[in-house]
């Protein structure tokens, strides 16, 4: 049977602002599916390939907003290609920590337009399910470490408003409040990708 009359996988995308536990709960999201028998690809952005190479580099710096989202959209076109597509053809569910939505959150938090940086990821591909892990931005500045630009409290506080607006209304997100147990915020994100599934 050809790839084209498989049935086609699962994006799922774990987003929220640095230290709301992506990483963690990514992992053991993905280490629950496969104990179920199910197909993983478990990833992120930045991707691993050269544009998000010197993206990590760029994140350490002081550099124009317009990079960065410039930057960020290169590495997703990228990423999505060759990486999440093949991915999603083969039926494999994708967990992808942290999209398109982390550039509209950020770079707009940063003072650009957020309907320039939804037209510039306008070939992005929509996610079966978004997980949005929601907490206070003075508790993400406590759990933050990275050293990254992004992480003071004043800038979290933006990005943060900018991730409520963006999901407001939409169907395909759960906000989870991620300053719970690790076991009750990963237990709500298995119920919602139980449901999906």
């Amino acid at each position: 049977m050809s790839k084209k009359n498989q049935k086609s996988g699962k994006f799922i995308v774990v987003e929220g602002m640095d230290g709301c536990g992506k990483s963690t709960h990514s992992k053991l999201l993905s280490r629950w599916l496969k104990s179920e028998g199910k197909d993983v690809l478990l990833t992120g952005e930045p991707s691993h390939g050269k544009i998000g190479k010197l993206l990590r580099i760029y994140l350490k710096e002081e550099t124009l907003p317009i990079v960065d989202a410039l930057l960020f959209i290169a590495d997703r076109a990228e990423h999505l290609e060759k990486t999440v597509k093949p991915a999603l053809d083969a039926g494999k569910i994708v967990i992808c920590e942290r999209y398109y939505y982390s550039t509209l959150a950020y770079q707009a938090a940063q003072g650009i337009e957020r309907d320039w940086l939804m037209e510039l990821n306008a070939f992005a591909l929509e996610p079966d399910l978004v997980l949005l892990l929601d907490l206070t931005p003075e508790q993400a500045y406590q759990r933050t470490s990275s050293q990254e630009k992004f992480e003071n409290v004043a800038f979290l506080r933006k990005v943060r408003q900018q991730y409520l607006q963006i999901a407001e209304g939409k169907t395909n997100f759960v906000k989870i409040r991620a300053m719970r147990k690790k076991h009750q915020v990963q237990e709500e994100m298995q119920q919602a990708v139980s449901r999906l599934l």
